[in-house]
């Protein structure tokens, strides 16, 4: 594994590729705060993600769009984005249309990876790594959006790292007094005195939701086949698994950060429509309704 990563240094790096307009960040995007069933929601009405490329269905194992600059097999512009390598099998870079100053990938090596497979060993101890770097001077999450019904815009396997909210935007996860009331189901295991555990151990927890996620999604992957539908997100305090049954509801889509209640949306009439079908209704309508047998 690589030296510990220096948040300083990949953070100028970071800005950088945003003043030469690689990185297609606003850095003025507009935020609102709702409340809506006892669910906390943070909108960011981002310019810059408008542009962002979508993946479709048949493109699950070959991907049917690929920019210049991609690994082999994958459908994500490495080339200029590169900031570090984690060990062999994962690297560090910039996310060209970010939600969060900075935001990264963890992008696997290999390009002929797939979004819709599980995290693996491999991933956990990079997913690990990066974010017990960068953790020290300031609070990350690890997200991951397991297949196009788990949100997932790309194809080659990645996972994603950016800044947590402030703290005036409480996280639900972060709700120790009671239990969080969600919408939908979602499985949580938190961490034996804030510790974040090794890999082998992160990878059991994680294994363990998984299961329990299949169970809600009401089928389980078989061994060499897609994982069901899900959403993974990494705090140094805890690990969440989220079943998916749809990336979208009547045209409003999400991945693991809305889940959180974090919702990035392009547009002002985006927002509208958001608050207009209820914002936690699309999250139980994206995930699995709380109240399902």
């Amino acid at each position: 594994m690589d030296a510990q990563l220096n948040e300083g240094h990949l953070l100028a790096h970071f800005d950088r590729l945003v003043q030469q307009g690689m990185v297609v960040y606003d850095a003025n995007y507009r935020t609102v705060v709702q409340s809506d069933r006892g669910f906390s929601f943070e909108f960011r009405v981002l310019s810059g993600i408008a542009a962002k490329p979508q993946t479709t269905r048949d493109a699950k194992d070959q991907p049917s769009s690929r920019p210049s600059g991609c690994r082999p097999g994958g459908d994500i512009t490495v080339s200029g984005y590169e900031l570090a390598t984690i060990g062999t099998t994962h690297l560090l870079m910039a996310n060209k249309f970010p939600s969060a100053r900075p935001h990264y990938l963890i992008l696997t090596q290999d390009g002929f990876r797939r979004q819709h497979e599980a995290l693996d060993m491999d991933d956990m101890t990079a997913a690990r790594h990066v974010l017990s770097s960068l953790s020290r001077c300031r609070r990350h999450l690890v997200i991951f959006n397991c297949g196009i019904d788990g949100g997932c815009s790309r194809m080659h396997k990645h996972m994603q790292v950016f800044p947590a909210p402030a703290s005036e935007f409480p996280l639900w996860p972060d709700n120790v007094a009671e239990e969080p009331k969600l919408p939908f189901k979602a499985f949580m295991r938190r961490f034996r005195n804030g510790v974040l555990p090794e890999p082998r151990e992160l990878l059991d927890i994680y294994r363990a939701l998984l299961r329990r996620a299949e169970r809600a999604v009401g089928h389980a992957a078989l061994e060499g086949e897609a994982a069901v539908p899900h959403n993974v997100i990494l705090d140094r305090n805890w690990l969440v698994v989220v079943p998916r049954l749809s990336g979208a509801w009547d045209g409003l889509s999400t991945n693991a950060a809305g889940m959180l209640g974090m919702v990035w949306i392009s547009s002002e009439d985006k927002l509208d429509v958001w608050l207009e079908r209820g914002p936690a209704n699309v999250l139980a309508q994206v995930g699995v309704p709380a109240d399902a047998s």
